[in-house]
């Protein structure tokens, strides 16, 4: 099926780039921030990511739902 590949790999790696920056980001530049600020910036970098990854396969899944029925 075309587009698959492009999406299953994105959906493989973008999440552990997002895991690898927040911890780092968290972990080592925002030490002015406190405990309640470093959730919500992970919470809303989480949100973002969830709708980056929907926009991703809300274009694919309509096209291709016959091969799956």
């Amino acid at each position: 099926m075309k587009g698959l590949r492009w999406r299953l790999i994105f959906s493989i790696f973008v999440p552990i780039g997002w895991l690898s920056l927040t911890l780092l980001y968290v972990g080592f530049w925002a030490g002015g921030f406190t405990l309640f600020q470093s959730v919500i910036l992970i919470l809303v970098s989480l949100l973002l990511l969830g709708g980056v990854m929907g926009a991703v396969w809300v274009a694919w899944g309509p096209r291709y739902r016959h091969a799956w029925d």
